[in-house]
C-alpha cells in the first residue's frame, strides 16, 4: 500500500462554532458562540484549573464544588461571553445564573455531547488517579518525606533559638519550675 502524505488531506483543527440565540430581560435577542471543538492544550488547561479549584484545605474533592467550577470553566472557556472582574467575584451566584436560566443546558448542547463527556470524564478520572496515588505506597512516602523537611526546618528554628542565651535563660527556669 503506498502512503499519502497527510497534508495532501489539506485539513485544518475544526473551528466551527455554534450560534446561541438568547432573549434578554429587555426583549432583545442577544447572540453568542460556542466552541464545537476546544483544543487539546486548551483542554488540560481547563481541566486543570478545575482540579486545582475544587480541593478543600484538606486536599478532598468536594463533588459540588467539582461541579460548580466545572460549569463556570466550561462556560469561560467555550464561548464567547465575557464578565468582569467583578461578576466573577460572586462564583456562587454566577453558576446559580448559568444553570438557573440553562444557559449552561444551551453552552453543553451546542459544544456538543462528546465534548461534555471529554471534559466530565477527564475530571473525575483525574481526581480518582490523585486519590489512588495519595493513597498508594509512593504517595504516602512523599507525605511523610514533605512531612520530615518540614519538622526538620522547625528543627533547625527550635535548635537555633535554644542556641540563643536569652532563650536559654528561660528554658533553664522553665525546667526549674516544672521539677
Amino acid at each position: 500500500m503506498a502512503k499519502i502524505p497527510f497534508s495532501k488531506l489539506d485539513i485544518k483543527v475544526n473551528t466551527h462554532d455554534s450560534v446561541v440565540c438568547r432573549e434578554n430581560s429587555k426583549g432583545e435577542v442577544v447572540q453568542y458562540e460556542v466552541k464545537n471543538y476546544l483544543p487539546i492544550k486548551e483542554k488540560m488547561d481547563l481541566v486543570s484549573r478545575i482540579i486545582n479549584q475544587s480541593t478543600d484545605d484538606n486536599g478532598f474533592y468536594n463533588p459540588m464544588r467539582v461541579k460548580l467550577y466545572t460549569t463556570l470553566e466550561v462556560v469561560y472557556a467555550y464561548t464567547n461571553l465575557s464578565f468582569t472582574e467583578k461578576m466573577k467575584e460572586d462564583l456562587f451566584k454566577l453558576y446559580d445564573i448559568f444553570v438557573s436560566t440553562r444557559i449552561f443546558n444551551d453552552v453543553i448542547a451546542a459544544m456538543g455531547e462528546k465534548e461534555w463527556a471529554e471534559i466530565q470524564e477527564s475530571v473525575w478520572s483525574t481526581i480518582k488517579n490523585i486519590y489512588e496515588y495519595k493513597n498508594s505506597a509512593m504517595g504516602i512516602l512523599d507525605a511523610v518525606s514533605s512531612d520530615y523537611n518540614n519538622m526538620n526546618l522547625d528543627a533547625t528554628n527550635i535548635q537555633a533559638a535554644l542556641g540563643d542565651s536569652e532563650n536559654l535563660g528561660l528554658l533553664r527556669d522553665i525546667m526549674t519550675k516544672l521539677g
